[in-house]
């Protein structure tokens, strides 16, 4: 949890007061939480090192999470946000590639689910 913290802190001033992200760290929502209202909020720096943090298990319990559990996590997160009827949805549903969810997400004007589907393909393109 310490790197969860110093991330954090890292962003202190940046969050707006009135916004989701400031909200879950207020009542000490974990780093998925918080990261997934950052992603939600157009907060893709915070998003991104928390998602990092969390790919790599260190803001838990030093226990690496497959990346694959994380952006499960991620997307139930997302699609409960979102209309059953539009076609991201749809793809979340039938569990289609993380490319077909991007491109119908940005399409859509889901922005931020995009861009934490882009930063997973390119982070899995880097292994």
């Amino acid at each position: 949890m310490e790197l969860f913290k110093q991330i954090l802190a890292s962003f202190e001033g940046s969050i707006p007061n009135d916004s989701k992200t400031f909200a879950a760290i207020a009542r000490g929502a974990g780093p998925e939480e918080v990261s997934a209202c950052a992603a939600s909020e157009g907060l893709h720096a915070l998003a991104g090192a928390l998602f990092e943090a969390c790919e790599e298990g260190l803001a838990q319990d030093d226990a690496p999470r497959p990346l694959s559990d994380v952006v499960d996590s991620r997307l139930r997160e997302f699609r409960e946000q979102i209309p059953p009827d539009c076609r991201t949805a749809q793809l979340i549903d039938a569990k289609a590639s993380l490319e077909e969810i991007s491109e119908a997400a940005e399409s859509e004007g889901l922005h931020s689910l995009a861009a934490l589907l882009a930063e997973v393909e390119q982070g899995r393109g880097a292994d």
